[in-house]
């Protein structure tokens, strides 16, 4: 899938981010529903990227091109090199892609609740499974049943 722009994904990159201030043991039955709860969130953000670049090229521009422009301006070093048709297409889009943004937080943030965690228990938990290769083992397995039925982490017999 083609890159969208830079600041879509960041929902869940900045969850991540943030450093809870208890690490307290994961359970497993905490683990199952943020397995639940981050796939459920990950659909929902390839879903909005995809309404974001529908947006934008709304807008009459590419999504190529969206990102070229965000990030000459995010970036002091470089200089914008559009058209002032462009710069104003871009800017339209922007203001569509923050409001969709906005939306989808408040969206994300009612489906983790959904599947039973507050946003500090998500967070926490992400958190410690970025930093914890049993953790992320036994997500990958839990995801994996989720998808296929099977338990990968159980030995056949």
């Amino acid at each position: 899938m083609k890159k969208v722009i830079s600041t879509v994904g960041l929902f869940l990159f900045t969850i991540f981010a943030v450093t809870a201030q208890t690490q307290e043991k994961v359970t497993d039955e905490q683990l199952q529903k943020f397995a639940q709860a981050y796939q459920t969130v990950q659909q929902s953000n390839q879903e909005m990227q995809q309404k974001m670049v529908s947006a934008i090229e709304d807008e009459g521009i590419t999504a190529e091109r969206f990102n070229t422009i965000y990030e000459a301006k995010m970036d002091p070093e470089k200089e914008v090199d559009a058209s002032e048709d462009e710069m104003k297409k871009q800017e339209a889009a922007m203001e569509k892609v923050q409001k969709m943004q906005e939306d989808s937080q408040k969206v994300m943030e009612d489906k983790i609740k959904e599947k039973g965690l507050t946003m500090e228990q998500f967070q926490n938990i992400g958190a410690q499974v970025q930093q914890n290769p049993e953790l992320q083992q036994k997500m990958q397995a839990i995801m994996m049943k989720q998808e296929t039925g099977n338990n990968p982490m159980k030995k056949k017999q």
